[in-house]
Parts: structure tokens; C-alpha cells; sequence
């Protein structure tokens, strides 16, 4: 009876111990399957900024081969190989230009006419649009050294073999590739050997092989394929706080703790909740509003995103955003701001045409061949004009040069304007600006924070807003909070707009609507 008693008092003790072991496995399990999602979406975002570099690398490599295909020059003459090197010196990434024909080149950017015409090797891959592209090729203009060479026409376009070394990011690996989608091809060319079969890196795959995980995706415009991988070893080690932390933190909880947490049912993703917040419609829309600086009238205001998610936490703009953009599906939080400001502000539209709605939309919209049909659509049901509805891009978000330039063509002709948001943080040039054609650009509220500190920022205004009056372009300035900062853009010799708490924070469509009618019956008072 003593030694079935002495059992029992030990019972709870070993119960207790067995849930805290089975808690810590529980932990261990939850901590692995974490830092492998983590990791992921850090591969994720990876790849997506090797594609990003590499669809802006193309976009030169196109560019550049079109303007020597143009030119007006004779072949290789002085004139010809004069324009060659001005293309060299005003890119980015172009080290070398050539002109060749009937495979033979005869003369570069860098040593002029060659004594005798070079034979050219057989491509290792030619895209669907017919550019031969040949990869560590030595040459001639730097005996040596390796380069990567595209041709089109009679030009050729010379990068360095190692374009994106750069890009590296330890402990995580890179492997670009360029593929024929027709032929189903797929070459390496630069990084880590390439461990994915073509149908993989063209399916665009998540997978482990071997003890690597890897993420493949592919531009869907020009032929690179990028492969980011980690080894399951660097992500643990990368991760290995955070799996300690829910053994420690599950192993100390106990029994009560360790079944609370298994069947506790899982906190409802990000993604997941912002996608039924977009399908029932509970994304509100707020408006703050743009003034002109000198008289204080509102001319207009920008309509922002507002989202309190279930748990009611109101989510930062730039978080859910951002969400919506890595995730693919901006152009529905896009579709869902437009519909609102059409409900809420409709009728004061209709009634003051002059009045201008600021939307901000995405690169994603301008690739979506649906997205002018269904603006313009949206338009017309509710009655609404085209030039009540200002349109605002990010520089980021023309990027790609050509696809911004068409958008906005098509967009502008419907009478929309176009305004360039956060200017001054991307890499617009003053060229690229007068090519989109733009209405405005939006200054930065980091340059308005500099005003009457003295720093460099603050040198930089006075030189953006001489380029906004040189172009013609209407300036917003962003984030004015002080009177000071007011009375600088006000004392300017130009048409200024502005928006800031300075002049108003973003207010629901009711509110702006009485501030307004409250606005103009002091106006007829006056």
C-alpha cells in the first residue's frame, strides 16, 4: 500500500513534467514552422527586389539598343560612334556599345572602328522578341575581362558579368537565370548553380531541395527568372531566438498553458483578414485636404485608406499596403477606395466639378488592362467627371519607364491628372519627368521637415521647386505642421499647394463636406 501510495504522489509530478516535455516539443514544432514562414517571406521579398533590379536592367538594355537601332547616323561613322558613347555615359549599367553586322562588329564606344571587323559567337539564348544574348564573352574592348552581351539589330550592349553581385544578402543565396518561354529554356546566368529543374524555375515554385529552400519568380515582361534560396541550416540559425523562445516560453507554461495554446484557434493572418476587410467592404476612406498656401482656400483633398482589422487595431497605412502590393492584390484595395469616394462624395462632385479627389494607385494598376475600363465605368455610373479624380503614383512606381509613359498617356487623355507622390526619395531625372507628362509632383514631407534647419535637404527645395516651374508642374508639398514651414512655401513666386495638419488632418467625407459648405458661406459673408 506505502509503495502504491509513494507511486501516487509522484504522479502529478511526472504528469506535470510529461506536459511541460510535450509543451516544449509543441513549441519546438510551432518555432520551426515560424521561422520556415518567416523565412520565406524574407526570400520572398528577396526575389522580388532581384526582379525589381533586373527588370530595371533590361529596361536600359531595350532602351538603349532602340536608340542605337534609331540612329541617324551613318554606320560607325565619327558622328555614330560619338552618339555610342554619350548612350555609355549617361547610363546606369552599360559598359560597352557596340555596332555589329552580319555578325561581325565593327567598331565600339570604346575603341572606336576596330582595324578588322570582330565574327561574333553564336548566342546562348534568344528570346521570344528576337535579341541574342551571349553570356561571358571576352572583350575586345578590355582584354581580360568577361562581359554579358545583348544584341538587337546592329547594336550590341555590353553589362558586367557580375551585375548583381551588389544584391548579396547573406546568408541567403541568388541564382538569375534567362528563359524562353516558347522553347521552355531556362540558362543561369550568375550566382549559385542553378539546382531547379526549367519547369520549376518557369512554374515559378517554392520548394526544399536537398537542405536548401528556394523561391523562384519570373518577370513577367522581359526573360530573367530569379532564384533566391537559404539553407534550412542558416534559416534555423538565422531564426534560432525565436524557436528558443517558444520552447522556453511553452515548456515553462505547463499543462494549462501547453493546452491553451494547442487549442487555442490561430490568430487570423494579416492577409487573411485584409482580404474579407476588402470583400465586405470595411476599408473606410478619409480625406485630408489640399489648400493653396497663399490663400488658404481648398482646392481639393487626397483620399486615404483607413483599416481597423478584427481584433480592432487600427493597421498603418504602409503596412497594409505594403501587404497588398507583395501579396498581388492592390488593385482590389484600389477598386474598393474608388468606389467609396463615389458613394461618400459623389454628390459634392456632381456639384462642384472643380473640386479634385487625389487617388493613389499603384504600378499594378497601370499593368491591369482592366483598370481604365473600370475607372471609367465607375465614372459614369455615378456621374462623376474624369477631372474630378486626381490620380497619384509613387516614383517607384514608374519604374518601368515605358509601361509608366503609355498608362499615364492613356489615363491623361481621359482627363485625369497625374501627380508624382514622395518626390524626391525615388531616382526620378529631370528627362524621365518630362517624358510621363505629369500635372504635379508631391514634395516629401523629409524635405519639409528640413525647413529652417540649414541642412543639405533643405538646400535641395528651392532646387526641386525651380525644376517644377521649369517643367510647368504644379507642386504639393507634404506634411507642413508649422506656420514657419507654411510662410516659406507661401513667400515663393509660384503657385504652391499643400497639405499637413498645418491646414487639416484627414477627416471622414461628412466632415470635409460641412468644412467646406462652412468654408464658402464665410466666403459670401466676406
Amino acid at each position: 500500500m506505502m509503495a502504491t501510495s509513494g507511486r501516487r504522489s509522484w504522479m502529478p509530478y511526472l504528469w506535470t513534467l510529461g506536459t511541460a516535455l510535450l509543451c516544449a516539443f509543441a513549441g519546438l514544432a510551432i518555432g520551426l514552422s515560424v521561422a520556415l514562414r518567416s523565412t520565406e517571406h524574407r526570400l520572398v521579398r528577396y526575389d522580388n527586389r532581384l526582379l525589381q533590379y533586373a527588370e530595371g536592367f533590361n529596361t536600359e538594355i531595350n532602351t538603349t539598343l532602340d536608340a542605337v537601332n534609331a540612329s541617324p547616323f551613318p554606320f560607325c561613322s565619327d558622328e555614330d560612334i560619338a552618339r555610342l558613347r554619350g548612350l555609355v555615359f549617361h547610363g546606369h549599367l552599360v559598359k560597352d556599345i557596340g555596332r555589329v553586322r552580319d555578325d561581325k562588329l565593327y567598331c565600339t564606344s570604346v575603341d572606336g572602328r576596330l582595324p578588322h571587323p570582330v565574327p561574333q559567337r553564336k548566342p546562348d539564348i534568344v528570346t521570344p522578341s528576337g535579341r541574342k544574348i551571349s553570356l561571358n564573352v571576352p572583350l575586345v574592348s578590355a582584354p581580360g575581362l568577361l562581359g554579358d552581351i545583348t544584341q538587337s539589330g546592329e547594336a550590341n550592349f555590353v553589362a558586367a558579368h557580375d551585375a548583381f553581385g551588389h544584391l548579396r544578402e547573406a546568408p541567403m543565396t541568388y541564382t538569375t537565370t534567362l528563359t524562353n518561354r516558347e522553347t521552355r529554356q531556362v540558362l543561369k546566368t550568375a550566382g549559385e548553380p542553378l539546382r531547379l529543374t526549367d519547369a520549376e524555375v518557369l512554374g515559378e515554385r517554392k520548394l526544399i531541395r536537398g537542405d536548401t529552400l528556394y523561391v523562384a519568380k519570373c518577370s513577367e515582361q522581359f526573360a530573367p527568372c530569379m532564384i533566391a534560396g537559404i539553407t534550412l541550416k542558416d534559416a534555423l540559425r538565422m531564426n534560432s531566438s525565436v524557436i528558443g523562445g517558444f520552447v522556453l516560453i511553452c515548456s515553462l507554461g505547463g499543462l494549462t498553458l501547453g493546452f491553451t495554446l494547442l487549442l487555442q484557434p490561430q490568430k487570423r493572418s494579416l492577409a487573411t483578414q485584409l482580404r474579407r476587410a476588402l470583400r465586405l467592404n470595411l476599408i473606410s476612406v478619409v480625406y485630408q485636404p489640399i489648400v493653396d498656401v497663399k490663400s488658404g482656400e481648398i482646392i481639393g483633398a487626397e483620399a486615404l485608406a483607413r483599416w481597423t482589422d478584427e481584433e480592432g487595431q487600427s493597421i498603418r497605412p504602409d503596412v497594409f499596403v505594403a501587404a497588398a502590393e507583395e501579396l498581388g492584390f492592390i488593385g482590389k484595395l484600389t477598386r474598393v477606395v474608388l468606389r467609396m469616394i463615389a458613394r461618400e462624395m459623389g454628390d459634392y462632385l456632381r456639384a462642384n466639378p472643380e473640386f479634385r479627389i487625389n487617388v493613389n494607385i499603384a504600378a499594378a494598376d497601370l499593368a491591369d488592362s482592366h483598370f481604365l475600363p473600370m475607372l471609367e465605368r465607375l465614372l459614369q455610373r455615378n456621374r462623376i467627371a474624369p477631372q474630378s479624380i486626381n490620380l497619384e503614383l509613387t516614383e517607384r512606381s514608374t519604374a518601368n519607364h515605358e509601361l509608366a509613359i503609355s498608362s499615364i498617356r492613356r489615363l491623361r487623355a481621359r482627363g485625369h491628372q497625374f501627380y508624382i507622390d514622395d518626390f524626391g526619395t525615388g531616382y526620378s531625372s529631370l528627362a524621365y519627368l518630362n517624358q510621363l507628362a505629369i500635372d504635379a509632383i508631391k514634395i516629401d514631407r523629409a524635405f519639409t521637415d528640413a525647413i529652417g534647419t540649414g541642412s543639405l535637404t533643405a538646400a535641395i527645395v528651392p532646387q526641386i521647386l525651380a525644376m517644377a516651374e521649369t517643367l510647368h508642374v504644379k507642386v504639393v508639398v507634404e506634411g507642413v505642421e508649422r506656420q514657419d514651414q507654411s510662410d516659406y512655401f507661401a513667400s515663393r513666386d509660384q503657385e504652391i499647394l499643400a497639405q499637413g495638419w498645418h491646414f487639416g488632418e484627414a477627416i471622414p467625407a461628412a466632415q470635409l463636406i460641412a468644412l467646406l459648405d462652412m468654408r464658402k458661406q464665410e466666403r459670401y459673408a466676406s
